[in-house]
């Protein structure tokens, strides 16, 4: 998820960042302000739910660094793009790569994902889609050599069921990919997204939703990591 959350749209809260967060800019390759990255600012500072993420995490730890690395582009399926040796998984494995080498003390916490949208447009995709998550799943946990890893996963919302410009007509196979991915792993943990409000088009969480979002995921990780 690149996050379709308007600079605008940020609580007066969420405005000023916690100073001990961070966030890593993937072009420049270098730390820089939570929600100042190059790729933002391209994105007219557009954001998704690594913000309010960052906050839970920074007032829950607060004499550590909240660092964030976000990778994320629209569309993408796992099928074609996140599984090992492909664009995205390469993309992924790069950027925590290129983000610890900078780092001396650290620990990897965990990791959120909010994808599989476009991986029920087509039926028999969506019915890979979950032998293709718990393969990236894996491959997550043994390049980072945390077979624990907490990963914290938004379930597609339902919205996309209804009038979209796409076509996500096999959505509930993916929700019940992603549960049955989560049941069956003691450190997977699922958000129920059907409450999140969506823009006009049924498919990309508002502002507000993306607070919500992040909000979520940073509790739910705290109960896994405290």
């Amino acid at each position: 998820m690149d996050g379709c959350g308007k600079a605008e749209d940020l609580p007066g809260e969420y405005r000023v960042h916690p100073a001990n967060t961070a966030a890593w800019d993937n072009p420049l390759k270098k730390w820089v302000p939570l929600g100042t990255d190059s790729f933002a600012e391209k994105r007219s500072f557009q954001f998704g739910p690594e913000i309010a993420f960052a906050h839970v995490m920074a007032e829950a730890f607060p004499e550590s660094t909240i660092a964030i690395v976000k990778t994320s582009a629209g569309g993408t399926r796992l099928w074609k793009h996140w599984l090992p040796g492909q664009a995205m998984n390469q993309r992924f494995f790069g950027n925590i790569g290129n983000a610890l080498e900078t780092l001396h003390d650290y620990e990897v916490c965990g990791m959120l994902w909010m994808q599989g949208e476009s991986d029920a447009e087509e039926l028999d995709k969506a019915k890979a889609y979950e032998e293709n998550l718990k393969t990236f799943f894996a491959d997550v946990r043994k390049q980072t050599a945390l077979p624990d890893l907490p990963i914290v996963m938004g379930r597609i919302s339902s919205s996309l069921l209804k009038e979209t410009p796409w076509c996500f007509d096999h959505a509930g196979i993916v929700q019940q990919a992603q549960e049955k991915v989560a049941a069956a792993d003691d450190h997977v943990f699922i958000i129920n997204t059907d409450h999140l409000e969506t823009l006009k088009d049924n498919t990309h969480f508002n502002g507000p939703s993306q607070i919500r979002l992040g909000t979520e995921m940073g509790k739910t990780m705290l109960k896994e990591i405290k």
